[in-house]
C-alpha cells in the first residue's frame, strides 16, 4: 500500500474514532450492563426471588376473571400470559385494550405460583432503563421515539464497523502487532500497544457485535421506509405482506381453552414446557394462540406453535412451520448480540470482551488528544484540547458513576411506582452531567480519572450492604439458597464486590499526574514545552 493511501486510511480510522468514539463508548458500556438484564431484574425486584411452587396452582379462572374485568367491551389488541420461570417465578399477564375514542390502555398483573394471590405491582426502573438506554437511548416520543433511538444505536454499529475496517487496513503489520506489548517504554506506547493488541485479538467479537448491533438498530428504520415506498406509509399493510394477514374475529363468542391445559403442552422434539402464550381474538370463535418455548440455550429467539384458542389443537402450516433459513438467521441476530444462548459463562465472556472494546475506544481518544497536546498535529489552542480531554474523562467515567447511582436509587426509592422510570432517567442524566461538570472544573485529568474510578468502585462495594439492609437478603447467607432467585441476587452482590475491588485497585494504580516519560521537550505543543501537571 502506498504511503498516501495508508495515511488516508489511518486518518479515517483516527477521525472516525475521535468524532463519534464517545458515542460508541457509551453504547458499548451500557451494552455490557444490559447483558445481565435478567440477573439485575432479580436483584431489583424482591418478588423475583420467590420460590416456584413444585406444582403451580391452577390460574385459569383467576386469569379469565381479570381479563373480563379489565377489557369490558373494549377491543383487546394484545393479551399474553407468562408461566413461572427462573427469572419470573410467578404468573404474569399483560393486556392492551383500545376503546371507541382510539385510546389505548395497558394493564398487567402478577400472581403467586403457589397461592394465586396477587403480588404487589412494581414500576419499571433500574433494569428497564439500563437495557432500553442501550437499545434505543430512551429516545423521547416527541422526537420520534424508539424507532429513531434504535436507528441511532444502529448507526453506532456502522461507525464501529467502519472503524474496524479502517483500523485493519491501516495496520499493515498485524501479525507482529498481535504480540507487541512494550510495557517498559513510555505511557503513550503502552496505550498504543494495548489499543492494537486488544483490538486485534478481539476483532472477531467486535465485528460480530458491530454487525448485529447495526442490524438490530437499522431494521427499526427500514420498516417505515419500506412502508412509505411500497404501501404508502401503511406499516400494518407491510407487516401483513410479510407475516400474512391475521385472522379476523368471527363475532361469535366462544369459551377459550384453559391456560392451565396449555401449560401441559410440550414442544415437539425437545419436550420443553411453554414459557408464554400470546392470544389473538380472545373470546372469539376464531381465536388463535401462539405458544412460545424460550430458547435461551440455543442460537434462536423463540420456538413455538400456533393453536386454536377454542379447541387447543395445533394449526398446521403456521408462521412457525414456514420459517425459511433467512428467517432463522434473522431470529438468531438478537441472541447472538446479547449472548443469551450459552448461559452465564458466555455472558461473562461477552462482558469482558465488551469492556475491552470500551478500553480500546477510550485509549484511542486519549492517544488522539496526546498527539495534539504534546505533539505537532494539533491545529487548535492548547486550552481547547485540554477542555476536550476533561470532557472525555467526564463522559467515559461519568456513565459508570451514573449507572452505579441507579442501583442506589432502586433500593432507596420511595415515590409512586408509575413514576419510578422517569425518576430513574432524571437521576441517570443528573449524575452523569454532574460528573462531566466536575471533570471540566478540574485541572488534572489524571487525578480526576482516579477520583471518578474510586467513586465507582466504592459505590459498587456498598451495594451488597444496601441490598441486605433493604431486603434482608445478605449475600453471604443467600449464595447457596434453595430459592433460585435469592441465589441469583446473592451472586449479583458478589459480582459487585469483585468489580468494586478491581475498580478501586485499578484507580490506585493509575498515575496522579502525567508521567514525565511522555512529557519530553521534543513533544512540545505549538512550539512550547509541555506544561507540568
Amino acid at each position: 500500500m502506498d504511503r498516501a493511501r495508508h495515511r488516508r486510511n489511518y486518518d479515517l480510522h483516527s477521525w472516525t474514532g475521535i468524532s463519534l468514539g464517545l458515542f460508541v463508548y457509551v453504547v458499548s458500556f451500557t451494552g455490557c450492563i444490559a447483558l445481565f438484564y435478567h440477573e439485575i431484574k432479580t436483584w431489583e425486584d424482591p418478588a423475583k426471588r420467590l420460590a416456584i411452587a413444585a406444582e403451580p396452582v391452577a390460574i385459569n379462572e383467576t386469569f379469565e376473571a381479570w381479563v373480563r374485568a379489565n377489557a369490558g367491551d373494549k377491543k383487546i389488541e394484545f393479551l399474553r400470559i407468562d408461566y413461572p420461570s427462573l427469572y419470573e417465578p410467578y404468573y404474569f399477564a399483560r393486556l392492551q385494550t383500545l376503546d371507541d375514542l382510539r385510546e389505548r390502555r395497558v394493564v398487567s398483573r402478577r400472581w403467586d405460583s403457589a397461592t394465586a394471590e396477587t403480588l404487589p405491582e412494581r414500576g419499571e426502573g433500574l433494569s428497564t432503563w439500563l437495557l432500553d438506554f442501550h437499545r434505543d437511548l430512551m429516545w423521547p416520543k416527541s422526537l420520534g421515539g424508539r424507532t429513531v433511538g434504535r436507528s441511532l444505536v444502529g448507526v453506532a454499529g456502522i461507525i464501529l464497523m467502519l472503524s474496524i475496517l479502517s483500523g485493519v487496513i491501516a495496520h499493515t503489520k498485524i501479525v507482529r502487532e498481535l504480540f507487541s506489548l512494550r510495557y517498559f517504554r513510555s505511557v503513550r506506547l503502552k496505550w498504543q500497544d494495548t489499543h492494537k493488541v486488544l483490538g486485534l485479538w478481539g476483532l472477531p467479537f467486535y465485528t460480530m457485535i458491530a454487525f448485529t448491533g447495526a442490524f438490530l438498530g437499522i431494521i427499526a428504520l427500514l420498516a417505515p421506509i419500506v412502508a412509505v415506498l411500497a404501501f404508502k406509509g401503511d406499516q400494518e399493510a407491510l407487516f401483513d405482506a410479510v407475516l400474512g394477514k391475521p385472522l379476523e374475529p368471527a363475532g361469535v363468542a366462544a369459551r377459550m381453552v384453559s391456560v392451565d391445559e396449555l401449560a401441559k403442552l410440550r414442544e415437539l422434539g425437545s419436550g420443553r414446557a411453554p414459557a408464554l402464550v400470546v392470544m389473538r381474538n380472545w373470546g372469539d370463535e376464531n381465536a388463535r394462540f401462539d405458544v412460545y418455548f424460550e430458547a435461551d440455550t440455543e442460537l434462536a429467539q423463540v420456538d413455538g406453535m400456533e393453536i386454536s384458542g377454542v379447541t387447543g389443537e395445533r394449526i398446521e402450516d403456521s408462521q412457525f412451520d414456514d420459517m425459511t433459513p433467512a428467517t432463522r438467521v434473522t431470529n438468531a441476530i438478537s441472541p447472538l448480540h446479547y449472548g443469551t444462548y450459552g448461559g452465564i459463562a458466555l455472558k461473562l465472556l461477552y462482558f469482558v470482551l465488551g469492556l475491552s472494546l470500551c478500553v480500546i475506544t477510550a485509549l484511542g481518544s486519549m492517544m488522539w488528544l496526546e498527539r495534539r497536546l504534546y505533539g505537532y498535529e494539533g491545529k487548535r489552542s492548547e486550552a481547547y484540547y485540554r477542555r476536550l480531554s476533561r470532557f472525555t474523562v467526564g463522559v467515559t467515567l461519568g456513565v459508570a458513576v451514573a449507572s452505579v447511582a441507579l442501583f442506589y436509587l432502586d433500593k432507596l426509592y420511595a415515590g409512586a411506582e408509575e413514576a419510578r422510570l422517569v425518576t430513574t432517567g432524571w437521576t441517570y442524566f443528573g449524575v452523569w452531567a454532574a460528573a462531566i461538570v466536575y471533570a471540566l472544573c478540574r485541572s488534572n485529568d489524571y487525578r480526576t480519572t482516579r477520583e471518578l474510578m474510586t467513586l465507582t468502585g466504592i459505590g459498587l462495594l456498598g451495594l451488597p450492604l444496601l441490598n441486605g439492609l433493604v431486603t434482608g437478603d445478605y449475600f453471604f447467607s443467600s449464595v447457596a439458597a434453595a430459592e433460585a432467585g435469592q441465589a441469583v441476587a446473592a451472586w449479583v452482590d458478589v459480582v459487585f464486590l469483585v468489580a468494586g475491588g478491581l475498580t478501586c485497585a485499578t484507580a490506585a494504580a493509575l498515575p496522579r499526574n502525567r508521567p514525565a516519560a511522555i512529557a519530553a521537550p521534543t513533544e512540545a505543543t505549538h512550539g512550547h514545552p509541555a506544561p507540568a501537571e
